[in-house]
């Protein structure tokens, strides 16, 4: 895993009853949330769906990244390194969407040892999906990377199911892209890693670029390569960020390296370069920039992940990092017309009339009409916090830049969290002492992403506080009007059916600080003798708070006479549920406004009546 040098420390209760009545009641006494609601920013900039990806409980959040599924906008997956502070451990794990981001779930967790890093993870063509995770072997609590394995996950069915299908050695901090196959039909997985096999001190040789591939059906991994003309470049460390796939099926590689130790002067001497791949052979590195980082002022760090984009639209790549400019570190943007084989004068994105502030951190997409989306930080620093996003549509100007993630002082110990915690152990030498640190890690994040969707909506993934003091967050982004698609046909004629069912707890249940939203997941089961046709449609008749007024914030569909539904998600393809069935979990959302304090001794932060629909027989 990667150390940072600009970082020191490391590299209730839920109660529920329902009343067999003509309605159900549901109160809730501590639930947690997410908001389905859209706020428009100026100039049509559209920031929709800020929810919660990760548990409500938070933990450390250093090591994730976003993918969206090439031929369906609403498969979404985030994968990265889940910490556990009660373990003292670190564990792979994979997190789902099938609704374009508006809700979110554990799909797969890899506990193969304590030390489970460097993930990465990338969506093909037909819905498949795969993992690369790696398992350190723990020994006395330290790991052994030379003795670890990489385990390869495959989906096929948009990140929903994982198996794994194959293993191989230890693969550090990986990067992962599918591209089609060269020598048979269908597609392969291509995981690249910082590689040492060719270091040598005594022969001026330095740590290289490796990769290695995984057949279709992800049950065969090929031998390691080693990218030609990496090792007489003498890096002291080679870390791929990000990948590509162009549209003549070659790929392109973004990789940042230190091209010597860290100076006296707090200087950082690296460079990001590309490789290129095509009909499996990759080409000699190709410098992008060698830029001037560092601790000291104006201090400008290495980043947490440089980045690359593609613009589909125009043939045209994109890198974006930081360096000293003016006396401040700014975001630098490069790019090349002819897939990466040279690039152009770096030009800073900055916003015109502006005082020269320092911007950090650079995370590209670029969406299908070829805008660029950047998510980055306020501050040097690796907190999860101080997250912005804005639009560049020239490749020169920041344009409609948004807050996600409020800028605080995270020093004092009331900020501190558990979640953070993590125990370093140093067996002794002999005659000498053990050596034991308990560290908080919340200023250590290695990767963060950004993807953006076929239907040309942009996901922003960044790290927040949160509620449990660390949570990963994710937005949907539009340009303009939201798209007409994205509403439901009209409801048919419903029967109410409440009588014929019982309401059941979901699975999660949330109190969104940030949104100011609350979220309670509920599924149904059909209690009756006989089947009940599908569609069901769950209706709010009264919802309130003794905390404010509370309003259904993700109702999608409007009867004929103007009543707001929620359309029930299906646990299979099935016409009817049969009886003893339940539904899959509907999530509920409300937001809540006019905030006031608690009303009675109770302190009910939800209580609602409700009831289920199915369509009338004729």
């Amino acid at each position: 895993m990667k150390i940072f040098i600009g970082n020191p420390k490391i590299g209730g209760e839920w109660w529920l009853s329902h009343i067999r009545t003509a309605s159900l009641i549901i109160s809730c006494f501590l639930v947690a949330g997410s908001c389905d609601s859209a706020s428009p920013i100026g100039g049509g900039l559209i920031v929709e769906r800020n929810v919660p990806v990760t548990e409500p409980a938070g933990s450390l959040l250093n090591w994730y990244e976003m993918k969206a599924d090439p031929e369906d906008s609403e498969n979404l997956i985030v994968c990265g390194t889940k910490h556990s502070f009660q373990d003292n451990a670190y564990y792979g794990v994979v997190y789902v969407s099938h609704d374009g981001g508006n809700s979110w779930k554990s799909a797969l967790e890899d506990r193969s040892s304590g030390w489970v890093t460097e993930h990465s993870c990338a969506f093909g063509h037909r819905h498949v999906a795969y993992f690369v995770s790696e398992a350190s072997k723990v020994v006395d609590g330290e790991p052994h990377h030379a003795l670890g394995t990489t385990r390869i996950f495959r989906s096929p069915d948009g990140g929903e199911t994982w198996t794994e299908t194959t293993k191989t050695g230890w693969a550090d901090f990986s990067t992962s892209a599918v591209v089609p196959s060269s020598v048979s039909p269908g597609q392969q997985l291509y995981v690249f890693y910082n590689g040492d096999s060719e270091y040598s001190s005594a022969k001026k040789l330095g740590s290289t670029l490796d990769f290695f591939t995984v057949s279709d059906d992800g049950t065969t991994a090929s031998g390691r390569r080693i990218v030609p003309g990496m090792a007489v470049r003498n890096y002291q460390g080679v870390y791929p960020s990000s990948s590509v796939v162009l549209d003549d099926g070659s790929l392109v590689v973004l990789y940042e390296a230190r091209t010597e130790a860290p100076t006296a002067s707090g200087k950082d001497p690296i460079e990001i370069g590309v490789v290129r791949m095509a009909s499996d052979r990759a080409s000699q590195p190709i410098i992008v920039a060698a830029p001037n980082l560092g601790v000291t002022p104006p201090a400008c760090p290495p980043s947490l992940s440089n980045s690359l984009a593609y613009d589909r639209v125009h043939d045209l790549l994109y890198v974006a990092y930081n360096d000293v400019v003016y006396g401040h570190c700014g975001l630098m943007l490069v790019s090349s017309h002819d897939a990466g084989r040279s690039w152009s004068s770096p030009r800073e994105l900055s916003v015109e009339g502006e005082s020269r502030d320092s911007r950090y951190f650079p995370i590209l997409t670029v969406n299908r009409d070829g805008v660029i989306g950047v998510l980055w930080r306020g501050k040097r620093e690796y907190s999860p916090d101080c997250w912005y996003f804005s639009l560049s549509h020239d490749g020169a100007k920041l344009d409609n830049t948004v807050n996600l993630s409020p800028c605080l002082n995270l020093d004092s110990l009331e900020k501190q969290s558990s979640g953070d915690l993590a125990t370093f152990i140093q067996q002794p030498e002999v005659g000498q002492s053990a050596s034991v640190e308990l560290l908080s890690l919340r200023d250590f994040q290695s990767r963060v992403g950004i993807t953006a969707s076929p239907d040309g909506t942009m996901h922003a993934l960044w790290s927040t506080l949160g509620d449990g003091f660390g949570e990963l967050r994710t937005a949907r982004i539009h340009i303009g009007e939201i798209a007409q698609a994205q509403s439901n046909p009209p409801v048919p004629a419903l029967s109410d059916i409440t009588d014929r069912v019982h309401v059941l707890y979901g699975g999660e249940q949330r109190l969104d600080r940030e949104t100011k939203s609350i979220t309670v997941d509920v599924s149904i089961r059909n209690n009756s003798l006989v089947a009940i046709a599908n569609p069901l449609y769950l209706q709010i008749e009264s919802a309130s708070s003794d905390f404010g007024s509370v309003k259904l914030a993700n109702a999608v569909s409007t009867g004929s006479q103007g009543s707001e539904y929620l359309k029930i998600p299906w646990s299979s393809d099935n016409a009817s549920l049969a009886p003893r069935s339940a539904t899959l979990p509907c999530h509920l959302v409300f937001h809540l406004s006019e905030e006031s304090g608690p009303k009675s001794g109770r302190l009910v932060i939800l209580k609602m009546k409700l009831r289920i629909f199915a369509p009338r027989q004729n």
